[in-house]
C-alpha cells in the first residue's frame, strides 16, 4: 500500500469536513503506550486528518475508535504536525468507516475538493413521517430547473437552479444565495409539486460566483 508523509498528498477519494469524536491508542517508537481523545477534521474513505490530544508519530500503528456508534479500525499515521496537534491517518482498508454520506463516484469529477458536511440523519424533516405514503420524485438524469425556498439565518431564502440527481435521496445544484447547513427547504418542481429537503453539504469554495449545495430529499428520486 502506497503511503504519503505529506498532508498535501492529492486525494484519492472525496473529502468531507466533519468533526467526529474518537479515541486513539498505540505504541510509540520508544515503547511508550499512548491513549487519548481525538476528533476528525476531515475524512475520506482512505483515512482522515485528525486533531489529537496526545502526541503521535509518523509511521505509528494506531487503533482508532469511533465513539457513537462504537467501532474501531487499525490505521497508521502517515504524517504528523505536532505543533498544530494534527495528524494524517490511513485506514488499512478503504471503506466508509466514518458513517458519513460521501458524494457518489460519478459526481466526484465535478466536485470541489472539499465539502462542508452536516449529518442529515440528525435533521428533522417536517414531512419525514409521511415518506412511505408518497410516491417517488421523477427527475431527468440531465437535471431539472427548480426553485428553493426556506428560511435563512435572518431572512427568507430563495434560489433557482438546475438540480442534478445524485442518488436515491440526493441531488446537487449551484445557487447564488445560500442558507445554512441543515436548513430545511422546499424544492418547487412545478406549481403542483413541492418537495421537502435539507441542505446536507455545501462546497468549501465558490464556483463561477455560485455555491454548490447538496440536498437530501425526504422522498426517493427516480431518474427518468
Amino acid at each position: 500500500m502506497t503511503r504519503s508523509t505529506s498532508p498535501d498528498n492529492p486525494r484519492r477519494s472525496s473529502r468531507v469536513l466533519v468533526a467526529l469524536p474518537l479515541t486513539v491508542s498505540g505504541q510509540k517508537s520508544d515503547g511508550v503506550h499512548i491513549s487519548g481523545d481525538a476528533e476528525t477534521v476531515m475524512v475520506n474513505r482512505h483515512g482522515a486528518r485528525i486533531r489529537s490530544m496526545v502526541g503521535l508519530e509518523a509511521e505509528m500503528e494506531l487503533r482508532v475508535s469511533l465513539l457513537t456508534p462504537y467501532k474501531w479500525r487499525a490505521a497508521k499515521v502517515i504524517w504528523a504536525n505536532p505543533g498544530q496537534n494534527e495528524y494524517g491517518i490511513e485506514l488499512y482498508r478503504a471503506e466508509n468507516f466514518w458513517g458519513v454520506h460521501f458524494p457518489p463516484e460519478d459526481w466526484e469529477s465535478n466536485l470541489p475538493p472539499v465539502v462542508v458536511f452536516k449529518e442529515p440523519a440528525r435533521v428533522q424533516l417536517k414531512n419525514a413521517a409521511r415518506e412511505k405514503e408518497h410516491g417517488e420524485i421523477n427527475v431527468p438524469k440531465a437535471g431539472i430547473q427548480v426553485t428553493l425556498r426556506g428560511q435563512g439565518d435572518t431572512d427568507p431564502f430563495q434560489a433557482q437552479g438546475i438540480l442534478i440527481p445524485l442518488g436515491e435521496h440526493h441531488g446537487a445544484m449551484l445557487v447564488n444565495e445560500l442558507a445554512g447547513l441543515g436548513s430545511s427547504v422546499s424544492v418547487i418542481f412545478s406549481k403542483d409539486q413541492v418537495e421537502d429537503a435539507v441542505i446536507a453539504a455545501i462546497a468549501h469554495s465558490r464556483e463561477d460566483d455560485c455555491w454548490r449545495i447538496w440536498l437530501q430529499f425526504v422522498h426517493r428520486l427516480r431518474f427518468t
